[in-house]
């Protein structure tokens, strides 16, 4: 920091040799500045302040059955949007601005100029300000009270507009709906008469009958594997059971297929008693039968003399008799079960197929039904939006949702804004100031100076042996005086007329009324 600030001094020493460039560089740009500075033009503002009262007695009453729109909002966004073109040129009309602009060059001018004279501030509380620039104070009046005039309008209408565009396109949603929903109600009902009988909830639930099913198969399948087993078993022991007797005597036997026949006559004979000709036990038996008289046939045919199955003397074996119809009785009930279990399969298997297609059927209904389920919500929405509208609209035009109260209203300013000459003076006087010194110690620069051993040491390289100091003479002494009280008395002269013109500019004299 030391080094720094020895430095900025060695700086200003080297710029004190120019102090009268420097001074004489101050005067010119003050004298150039203050009268640039004296020559502008005076602007005016006008300004009106206006109060937008959103609140309605009538809000709380309809809350829920009409629309409330957010009137605070809007307003906020029409007061950036009054500088539009259209705004703009509205107002050069209605201040006759317009008629100075005699081709498009000048009417853009014009609009440019009123766009950046024009502003609206504030919209805390609804509390807007108003205000407009112009060399003239009866214009700059006009165009603040122009633009409030539109404000205004533009907000009321801006409200109107939307709620006729809102039902405008309600309507238009609202017709593309009804025909989307009768084309969805069309389908639908096209969809179930091709598909009746197969819908969800006609036929009975097919997921529980199939499961009905599906266990009757199973205790179906046991009691045929039971069934099974005892023929099995039955078998076993009519085979190590010997049809006769020792030959006690002669006489007539039945053969084991004729037991077996006689068997399931009786066995169809009592089912018969129970059931029809068409009943599966039947039917089973019947086949049974016919094929165990086919086959009695051919052992006949091919039984040789004397290879009877009972020998015709001999005494029938009761036991073996008894097993025997028990065997047929097994074999029937077999035959039975195993017609049973396959209608069971061939039910399963086509309320399978059924279950397929009424899946199909039932998810292509969904679709039908989710479309127009969504169809119907949101006609029935926008009916109810529709109303909704109505309703919101009678209120906007029979009632005053928004007031407008003008707290300051436009007056014609007395004293010009701007410019603010003793602030542009100030700073005309710090940056002559400035441009004087700034222009000395660039010369210093340039043509640099050694004020010290040490600088002159750390730019050479070289050591100091000595150094010799300046004895002034008092004529010397006292022409260096007298400079420094030249250079003093201008820079106070300088000064001096600033203070003038602060005084003058606060007094309301302009330089070039003098």
């Amino acid at each position: 920091m030391h080094e720094v600030i020895a430095e900025v001094l060695s700086y200003l020493q080297a710029a004190v040799r120019y102090k009268w460039l420097a001074i004489i560089v101050a005067w010119l740009v003050c004298i150039a500045g203050w009268l640039y500075v004296s020559q502008m033009p005076d602007k005016f503002t006008a300004d009106a302040r206006v109060h937008v009262d959103t609140r309605s007695v009538l809000r709380p009453l309809l809350s829920g059955l009409a629309i409330q729109p957010d009137i605070s909002g809007q307003i906020q966004l029409m007061s950036k949007l009054m500088f539009t073109r259209p705004n703009l040129e509205k107002v050069a009309r209605m201040t006759d601005l317009d008629l100075g602009a005699k081709d498009e060059d000048a009417m853009e001018g014009l609009v440019k100029r009123l766009q950046s004279s024009m502003s609206i501030t504030g919209g805390q509380n609804n509390l807007f300000t108003i205000s407009a620039e112009d060399a003239d104070p009866k214009t700059a009046k006009k165009i603040v009270q122009a633009l409030l005039t539109t404000f205004v309008e533009q907000t009321l209408g801006e409200s109107r507009e939307d709620s006729d565009s809102a039902q405008r396109f309600l309507e238009q949603q609202i017709k593309e709906y009804e025909t989307r929903l009768q084309a969805a109600e069309k389908n639908r009902e096209e969809f179930k008469r091709l598909n009746y009988g197969l819908l969800p909830g006609q036929g009975g639930d097919l997921y529980n009958q199939l499961q009905a099913l599906a266990g009757q198969l199973e205790d179906a399948k046991l009691v045929l594997q039971e069934a099974i087993n005892r023929r099995d078993e039955m078998q076993r022991q009519l085979d190590d059971e010997e049809p006769t007797f020792s030959d006690l005597g002669a006489g007539e036997t039945l053969s084991p297929i004729d037991s077996r026949i006689q068997s399931l006559q009786a066995r169809m004979d009592d089912l018969l008693l129970r059931y029809t000709k068409e009943h599966p036990e039947v039917v089973a038996i019947k086949k049974t039968i016919s094929e165990l008289e086919k086959q009695k046939i051919e052992q006949a045919a091919n039984a040789e003399p004397g290879n009877e199955a009972i020998p015709a003397g001999g005494e029938l074996n009761p036991v073996f008799q008894q097993k025997k119809i028990a065997l047929g009785e097994a074999d029937a009930n077999v035959a039975s079960l195993n017609a049973r279990v396959k209608s069971y399969e061939e039910k399963i298997e086509k309320m399978k197929k059924q279950m397929d297609d009424r899946l199909k059927i039932e998810t292509a209904l969904q679709d039908l039904n989710r479309d127009y389920g969504a169809i119907k919500h949101n006609h029935e929405a926008l009916l109810a939006r529709r109303e909704t509208a109505r309703l919101s609209e009678n209120i906007e035009q029979n009632t005053d949702s928004v007031k407008f109260r003008v707290v300051d209203p436009p007056q014609v300013p007395s004293k010009p804004s701007a410019p603010n000459r003793i602030l542009l003076s100030t700073g005309v006087l710090a940056g002559a100031i400035l441009a004087g010194a700034g222009l000395a110690i660039l010369i210093s620069i340039l043509r640099p100076t050694f004020n010290s051993t040490q600088k002159l040491r750390d730019v050479t390289g070289l050591p100091i042996l000595g150094t010799v100091s300046m004895h002034w003479i008092p004529e010397i002494k006292m022409r260096k005086w007298r400079e420094f009280l030249q250079f003093c008395s201008a820079l106070a002269v300088l000064l001096v007329v600033f203070a003038g013109i602060v005084v003058l500019e606060m007094k309301g004299i302009n330089l070039t009324s003098i």
